[in-house]
């Protein structure tokens, strides 16, 4: 079923917190703190900035449901406007990737929570209009405090819930506001001109004629997340974490072990990653075991046409049974989809990453690039921690440095099920130089789905590394002007998962003189755990970059793979530890160096690959 959108949807303005937090978390003195919708506050928030616009969202599926029920429950759901946008949905194992507007968001999604079926209409109610209808006066009534409202229950089925009442006045704000794109942002609440039944106008004809349950009338969704933005968060640094005494004094090999760099991609054409034969001669085969592009996962699962002129009779027919089992409502077949993610070393040169984050990084663990090398020539050795590892290159980010958390997540879940199917790991750790916003409001610490799902892969048995972010420096608002500053609790995700190894970043070569770096993000995390774990060096970091070329960057970005590097010369020492993450994490964090600083600013200190080593 399709009519019009309400004018009250068209248009697109900012709403402030100031404006909006108000009806999300209440005012009232004995006001609470949380809310009860799976809607997480972010998204509201998000929809109060943007009310005309289709936002990214991740669809958490409900205990009793699976991804695939859920996304096929909001393909066939009642979207209201004439001509939709397209809806880009995709699922993964945990989540479904959707672009919904605020109205579809209410009309095709949010009914298929418990919540709406339990609290906002209950069995023996009616439709959603013969209700708004009939108790009027009382959600008008109700409107006065909202968020007291919410966590009234009735205690009859004659009562009206207090869920329904904070529902139509949040709704009916953000539909307001909509239909007031030029207006100033008012100080006082609600805005002047808007009444309380004006409020339930705008929720009604936001809703339109939606009745009470959507087909099959059990709970399929559990929650609503943004499908959060991320960003991309040496031969002397090499020493610093002590790499070259443990390699040397072992005669470590780490050529048996393969990391996963979860970033922009790495250029396996540059000649850092080369294998180097036992003469020590550069071959021109490359240590990039394999490199999946999961940028195009989104794309494949919504059935884009984009791509579909370069595909070979094979890969349509994969293709073809991807939207088969889309539609009819099948898991996710990660060995179908392998083969529409990977890149074939043939096309690596055509398909090389053009942004430089994620083949620096990968060198910082992997590169082995000789001044004698058949290549420009150079003063130094380019060598990473662990030159002769094997590197899996799975990528997040586009070639403008964007990603989502959607991805990042798919590629987790890549991760186990290419370890899961194999029966020794096949990926024994996973560097994730990458952030995600921790958005306080919405989320337990360490909670959110990209943390949840790196803890998975950890009690899978793989190693996972990420960095602790770079929200150390922070400018301050005084009646005198900005000043800076610094932040504590600026750990951002993954950072914030318990399990995850977080680095921080220090100097190159001087770590005792100069301690943490001052952009380092800095713990506790919100709920008050230790973190970061360790740090390592991450200013003006040397390495490989795509297309041949040698560059500095800094960042945590840069100091986590020097301790993905540490914990991959430990299984190299100590195989035996391999499907031991957590005892990889313990032995780094206890034979770290002290660097005399604030635990919350340092973590157990710098990183020290040769007594983690000795240590066993």
């Amino acid at each position: 079923m399709t009519q019009a959108a309400p004018p009250c949807l068209l248009g697109h303005v900012k709403l402030e917190f100031r404006n909006l937090g108000p009806w999300i978390f209440g005012t009232e003195q004995l006001k609470r703190f949380t809310q009860d919708s799976p809607i997480m506050p972010d998204v509201w928030l998000q929809y109060g900035r943007d009310p005309g616009d289709g936002i990214d969202l991740l669809l958490e599926p409900h205990a009793e449901s699976t991804t695939a029920e859920l996304a096929q429950a909001v393909l066939h759901a009642d979207h209201s406007a004439t001509d939709p946008a397209p809806l880009e949905l995709a699922y993964n194992g945990s989540h479904v990737a959707v672009r919904l507007t605020f109205e579809e968001l209410l009309r095709s999604v949010l009914p298929l929570s418990e919540w709406w079926q339990q609290h906002l209409w209950p069995p023996g109610t009616g439709s959603v209009a013969d209700v708004l209808a009939e108790r009027r006066e009382e959600i008008v009534a109700g409107l006065k405090e909202p968020m007291r409202e919410q966590g009234r229950r009735p205690v009859d089925a004659q009562e009206l819930s207090g869920a329904l009442v904070w529902f139509v006045g949040l709704s009916g704000r953000i539909a307001w506001e909509a239909a007031h794109p030029d207006d100033e942002q008012p100080d006082e609440e609600p805005p002047p001109g808007l009444t309380y039944d004006g409020l339930v106008d705008l929720a009604a004809d936001a809703l339109g004629d939606l009745q009470r349950l959507p087909p099959p009338g059990r709970p399929l969704l559990w929650a609503v997340n943004r499908n959060r933005p991320a960003r991309p968060a040496l031969w002397r640094s090499r020493n610093t974490v002590k790499a070259d005494a443990a390699t040397l004094l072992f005669d470590l090999r780490c050529n048996d072990i393969c990391w996963a760099i979860v970033d922009s991609g790495v250029d396996a054409t540059h000649p850092a990653f080369n294998v180097r034969s036992a003469d020590g001669v550069l071959t021109a085969a490359s240590r990039v075991r394999a490199t999946y592009d999961f940028t195009r996962l989104r794309r494949i699962l919504a059935g884009s046409d984009a791509d579909r002129d370069t595909l070979g009779d094979a890969a349509e027919e994969e293709r073809r049974e991807i939207e088969s089992r889309l539609r009819s409502g099948r898991a996710i077949d990660w060995a179908l989809l392998a083969g529409q993610l990977r890149i074939e070393p043939k096309d690596h040169k055509a398909c090389a990453p053009k942004h430089e984050h994620g083949t620096h990084v990968a060198g910082i663990l992997a590169a082995d690039w000789k001044a004698t090398d058949s290549a420009p020539p150079r003063r130094n050795d380019i060598r990473g921690v662990c030159p002769d590892i094997g590197i899996y290159d799975l990528r997040v980010f586009d070639d403008s440095g964007a990603g989502d958390e959607f991805t990042i997540l798919a590629a987790l879940q890549f991760v186990r099920w290419l370890n899961a199917g194999s029966p020794v790991p096949v990926i024994h750790g996973v560097n994730l130089s990458l952030s995600l916003d921790h958005e306080v409001g919405s989320y337990a610490c360490g909670r959110t789905p990209v943390c949840e799902e790196c803890e998975r892969l950890i009690g899978a048995g793989t190693v996972v590394v990420a960095a602790a972010g770079n929200e150390g420096r922070a400018f301050v608002s005084m009646a005198s002007g900005p000043i800076e500053g610094y932040r504590q609790m600026s750990i951002t995700d993954p950072g914030n998962a318990s399990g995850v190894i977080t680095v921080g970043a220090t100097h190159r070569h001087q770590p005792h003189t100069y301690g943490v770096s001052y952009f380092s993000s800095r713990g506790p995390t919100g709920d008050g755990r230790c973190k970061p774990d360790l740090v390592a060096p991450g200013e003006k970091i040397t390495a490989p970059v795509p297309g041949g070329g040698l560059k500095s960057l800094d960042g945590t970005s840069m100091a986590a793979p020097h301790v993905s590097g540490a914990a991959a010369l430990i299984l190299a020492r100590h195989p035996e530890l391999i499907g031991r993450p957590g005892e990889i994490k313990r032995v780094l964090c206890a034979t770290a160096t002290d660097l005399g600083r604030e635990r919350y600013f340092q973590g157990s200190g710098v990183v020290d690959a040769l007594r983690a080593i000795q240590s066993i």
